[in-house]
């Protein structure tokens, strides 16, 4: 599951022209905040620096 919420997450930062509080929201976190974290403890890196990368 987590494989697959990141995999995605990867996706949308990387291809959507999203921003990361939208893209949150698509991937049913209940903030910002919280999808930072899950992301940051999965990969290492914030969303905005795998954005940035």
């Amino acid at each position: 599951m987590d494989e697959y919420v990141i995999l995605e997450a990867k996706n949308l930062l990387r291809f959507s022209g999203k921003n990361i509080q939208q893209i949150a929201y698509e991937l049913n976190f209940t903030n910002q905040s919280s999808f930072g974290k899950y992301f940051k403890h999965l990969t290492g890196m914030s969303p905005s620096e795998f954005q940035r990368s």
